[in-house]
């Protein structure tokens, strides 16, 4: 019988185990699921978004991703939990502004907006490296966001089919703040 109750125990631990992986799992797709837009959803006007969500740790899956950079000493968890809780407005999704998107998103910025008026054309390909024949044609905003979508779901885009301007940069600028820095 004592065999029983401790063969009971055991298999109980596993199942909680496997329980708390589960949690872990539907957790992390809960939030992909609530910080991304649909990808055909494009901003045509300027509108307010909510802040970041504070984090206080790092996924598995994030310190799997994350982990060259975790161990630089000036870097660590700590930078990248400020880092996710960064937000970046590139202006323009071409030559310049594609590399940057895909490098801020590769290095996990909590949120992007990419703005760009114009659509992807054959011209762009050679130079503008989110974009592809498959998105001749769309936004490059629009483009430029299922790209970086692909390359890290976890980070928030918001692509603006807009041409930035005296009316609407200030809207967008408050929209993206600057990072605070904490002295520690």
């Amino acid at each position: 019988m004592e065999k029983e109750v401790i063969s009971l125990k055991e298999q109980l631990l596993e199942r909680d185990k496997e329980i708390a992986v589960l949690k872990d799992k539907l957790a992390q797709l809960q939030t992909l699921h609530r910080s991304n837009k649909p990808l055909n959803e494009l901003q045509e006007k300027v509108t307010t978004l909510p802040p970041l969500k504070a984090k206080t740790t790092l996924t598995n899956e994030e310190i799997m991703r994350y982990s060259r950079q975790l161990l630089l000493p000036e870097f660590g968890v700590q930078g990248q939990l400020k880092l996710s809780q960064a937000s970046v407005l590139v202006v323009g999704c071409g030559g310049l502004g594609c590399p940057l998107a895909q490098y801020l998103a590769a290095a996990g910025i909590g949120r992007l907006g990419l703005l760009d008026y114009d659509e992807v054309e054959l011209s762009n390909l050679h130079r503008q490296i989110l974009h592809g024949e498959d998105t001749r044609g769309q936004p490059k905003a629009l483009s430029a966001a299922q790209a970086i979508r692909r390359l890290n779901p976890g980070v928030e885009c918001v692509p603006y089919h807009l041409k930035f301007s005296h009316e609407n940069a200030l809207q967008l600028i408050q929209q993206y703040p600057p990072c605070v820095r904490s002295s520690a």
